[in-house]
């Protein structure tokens, strides 16, 4: 057989060495772009303009974010144990959807949004915030109503906005009291988002580090938007998931507990007490199980994932300003006994069997009467509409002052009737009204920073007395205090080491120095304290003082100079009066 008949075209050999160059010239252009392309993508993404359920489904490979190759050793504002102070958050759209149902690993896993309204007070092409054990799979950083000015000043503890026309019709329509105004105002215009260069973490103070390519611009909104993957906790602090037995059968809730920085291991935020913010929040979880937060649930709906299961989607009013170790969030299967007081809904959440035995109705009895006799005694009334208090078994800490969802161990808050001979009924008053005195100390003005947290432990501790005499007299209240505190608290006081209420701002340099700082100094030495000027000055002063501490910086944060020049303020008016 012959061969084969040829057919084509034909071209010189320096023809096709050109045409040869062309072609390894292009491919490695398309290389080049291609690599380009993909570090733009695990840098800068874009969330999904709708609630996209498959967006949170945990089987979708997360996205490496690259770090720079030098960041571990390189210096710069994250090498700070404080966030700066250039960017300010003001509001958080947040959802939460926590599995009870552990992945293969045996781990219990997380999926969360989290869309942060940000007020960029100084220029800043960093934007440092807290995350830890958060793995980020999508951010997005865009300028939020461009046009949008908004200007923070601390003059005497108020914040001032300067809004465009946009945004004021905004807020008017809303017709929200100030501290209430939510200007993520997401009908409002984006402008084109930024690039993100770089977006890493930093394990000494527990930073997510977003390195952008052009820098914010002072008096500018910015939303932050970002998604993310993690697992419930199992050791009582943060988003943790216990099991327990009801009616003997196995049952699992999650609950969270977040102080003092835990919030960054449930939702990328900017986790210091001063930097408060409102919060929209939703939960996505199972339609046989109820779920809690600090605010009235205002609507639920339904979404199915990409396996076809339906789940309960519940979303809850937006917050008060507030810190983000106080936001809280509970899925459980429990059941509750409610009340009013003054118009505020009042509910007792616990295990189904314990609510029907009855154990709940003494705390529901007191917790009505003491938040109004501490109303009246601050004469500043409790700002939330409603209250729940979820009894736990065998959480880490005895009570958590969350606002509007305060978390007990079932043993404080709990009360068996026939236990007649037991000093349980006396602890469970102590307890919630150390909790509900947070409400007002903690929650309605919060320290500045965690070296102050005697004012918000110190107060709660005192107060707890008075709120317990007052729902039984017969627990006498100079006799109550000295038993449980000053016999104490005198004998830790005289050791070598024994400290101050306070610590220098600069000492709390380190996440881990922070914990301990919740000690009997802090409580107990001064609950002491703050008796004591209560007898110097007299209780009627005395109160006069701390309501008028309590009104300045509502809804703000204070240091313990602020509390002393209100009381000082009454110390004069005594001696102007014993001096006439």
């Amino acid at each position: 057989m012959g061969p084969k008949t040829s057919s084509g075209f034909y071209l010189s050999r320096t023809s096709a060495a050109l045409l040869a160059l062309l072609l390894a010239a292009l491919l490695l252009a398309l290389i080049v772009l291609a690599s380009l392309y993909a570090r733009t993508r695990g840098a800068e993404l874009a969330l999904p303009a709708t609630e996209d359920p498959s967006c949170h489904n945990l089987t979708t490979p997360p996205v490496t974010f690259t770090s720079p190759p030098d960041a571990t050793g390189r210096p710069g504002i994250w090498d700070n144990p404080r966030l700066p102070p250039d960017l300010v958050p003001l509001h958080y759209d947040l959802e939460l959807w926590p599995r009870t149902e552990p992945d293969a690993g045996g781990n219990y896993p997380l999926s969360g949004q989290v869309n942060i309204t940000i007020s960029c007070v100084h220029g800043t092409d960093i934007v440092l915030l807290h995350s830890s054990n958060l793995n980020i799979t999508l951010a997005q950083l865009a300028p939020l109503a461009t046009g949008l000015n908004y200007k923070s000043q601390q003059t005497e503890g108020k914040q001032w906005h300067k809004l465009n026309n946009a945004a004021r019709t905004y807020l008017h329509e809303e017709k929200v009291p100030s501290h209430l105004q939510d200007t993520h105002a997401s009908s409002l215009y984006h402008g084109q988002s930024f690039n993100i260069t770089h977006l890493w973490h930093t394990e000494v103070h527990q930073y997510l580090v977003l390195e952008l390519e052009r820098p914010l611009l002072a008096g500018n909104l910015y939303l932050l938007q970002l998604d993310y993957q993690g697992f419930l906790s199992v050791d009582y602090s943060g988003l943790f998931i216990a099991e327990y037995k009801d009616f003997d059968i196995d049952k699992v809730l999650v609950a969270s507990e977040l102080e003092p920085t835990s919030a960054r291991t449930v939702y990328p935020c900017f986790d210091e007490p001063a930097l408060k913010a409102t919060f929209k929040t939703r939960i996505v979880h199972n339609s046989s199980y109820v779920a809690l937060s600090n605010m009235p649930a205002i609507a639920t709906s339904e979404r199915e994932d990409k396996d076809g299961t339906k789940w309960t989607v519940t979303t809850f009013n937006t917050t008060l300003k507030m810190s983000t170790y106080i936001t809280a969030f509970v899925v459980c299967d429990f059941d509750y006994v409610r009340t009013t007081e003054r118009g505020n809904e009042i509910r007792v959440w616990a295990r189904k069997e314990v609510i029907k035995n009855g154990f709940a109705n003494f705390s529901l009895d007191i917790v009505g009467p003491i938040f109004s006799y501490m109303e009246d005694l601050f004469n500043v009334t409790y700002p939330l509409q409603k209250t729940d208090l979820v009894a736990m078994p065998d959480i880490g800490v005895a009570a958590m002052e969350n606002w509007g969802l305060i978390t007990f161990q079932e043993t404080s808050l709990m009360y068996d009737p026939k236990q007649k001979f037991s000093n349980s009924k006396a602890l469970t008053c102590l307890i919630v009204a150390h909790e509900i005195g947070h409400q007002w100390f903690g929650n309605l003005v919060t320290m500045k920073w965690w070296n102050d947290i005697w004012l918000n432990e110190g107060f709660a501790s005192y107060f707890e007395y008075i709120g317990a005499s007052f729902i039984d007299p017969k627990l006498k209240l100079n006799e109550l205090f000295m038993m449980h505190n000053l016999v104490n608290i005198f004998e830790r006081d005289s050791r070598a080491s024994a400290r101050a209420v306070s610590v220098k701002e600069e000492e709390i340099n380190n996440v881990d120095l922070i914990e301990p700082l919740f000690d009997d100094f802090s409580y107990n030495k001064a609950a002491a304290l703050i008796r004591m000027a209560s007898t110097f000055l007299t209780e009627k002063l005395f109160l006069k003082g701390i309501s008028s501490y309590l009104k300045k910086f509502s809804f703000s944060n204070a240091d313990q100079d602020g509390l002393w020049n209100h009381l000082q303020m009454k110390s004069r008016m005594k001696l102007n009066y014993q001096s006439h």
